[in-house]
């Protein structure tokens, strides 16, 4: 197990900026824990704890996001372009908003007998005896 570190790390403007351009190029949100030398569960804490790292890491993202999408639109005709490589990387860093989903149709028949002769017969039988 890791030693707990002596200084506790602080979140910088400089971080802050770091994280935008990194955003800017596309990289993933554990590329950039890393340039910062921090680990994932600590950025989840200061995502919690922090609103500035929190707009900071929300706004690189959508840098992400955006220089992913524009390589694919930039691309579109390029025979030589490997989409499925960027669609690899929308998937597993955007799953939210590119998550696979199907809709099954389902036709279930049900085959049931109903014997509303005797209920109608009970119930006349409830009646006559309720005058």
């Amino acid at each position: 197990m890791a030693a707990k570190p002596k200084n506790k790390k602080v979140f910088t403007d400089e971080m802050a900026h770091k994280l935008i351009e990194l955003g800017k190029s596309g990289a993933s949100q554990k590329s950039m824990f890393a340039a910062l030398d921090i680990s994932a569960s600590l950025a989840g804490k200061w995502r919690k704890e922090n609103p500035y790292f929190e707009e900071t890491m929300s706004m690189a993202v959508t840098h992400a996001q955006a220089y992913w999408e524009n390589m694919m639109l930039a691309n579109v005709d390029n025979k030589n372009f490997n989409s499925r490589i960027v669609e690899i990387a929308l998937r597993g860093q955007f799953p939210v908003d590119y998550r696979e989903t199907r809709d099954n149709k389902v036709d279930v028949k049900v085959d049931a007998t109903i014997d509303f002769n005797s209920a109608i017969n009970d119930l006349i039988k409830q009646l006559k005896k309720a005058e």
